[in-house]
């Protein structure tokens, strides 16, 4: 069973309408492992560090459930649900003491701290963020550290 989706689907979940554009092209496809496979070779092979921005600047920092430039109500509500766990373990000054290491962060590498929220306390998550603060900066290395993490 083949399947596909439309590019405003891709940029809902990404951000980057280049990952979009090239995912678009790739499909159908045969698998959920034939759909990851093509993204993680149109992601580290076709989208440049601009595509990359974009899309990290479509994704809320942590603690937030909209992106200044969100790029649907589903993109949204998939953040909101990925951090279900670390809004509702947090209080209000966790939620400020994220805030202050995420404008940390954003001041420094110049986007969000992006992170896979699913499951983690505000407390996992701003000790994460401690750690990536102090990594040197390299958009690749602030990915690949976030995406396998």
């Amino acid at each position: 069973m083949e399947f596909s989706f439309d590019e405003k689907d891709f940029v809902s979940c990404c951000g980057s309408t280049k990952f979009a554009k090239d995912m678009v092209l790739a499909s159908p496809f045969s698998s959920l492992q034939h759909a990851v496979s093509v993204a993680r070779d149109v992601w580290f092979n076709s989208v440049d560090v601009n595509g990359w921005l974009q899309a990290f600047s479509a994704h809320p920092q942590i603690g937030h459930t909209h992106s200044p430039s969100v790029a649907s109500e589903a993109s949204a509500q998939w953040s909101k649900g990925e951090q279900s766990t670390a809004l509702s373990t947090a209080t209000g000054s966790s939620l400020q003491v994220l805030s202050e290491w995420n404008a940390r962060y954003r001041e420094k590498f110049g986007f969000v701290f992006l992170i896979c929220a699913s499951g983690r306390t505000t407390d996992e998550i701003l000790a994460e963020l401690k750690v990536n603060l102090n990594i040197k900066f390299s958009v690749g290395n602030i990915y690949l550290f976030n995406f396998y993490s």
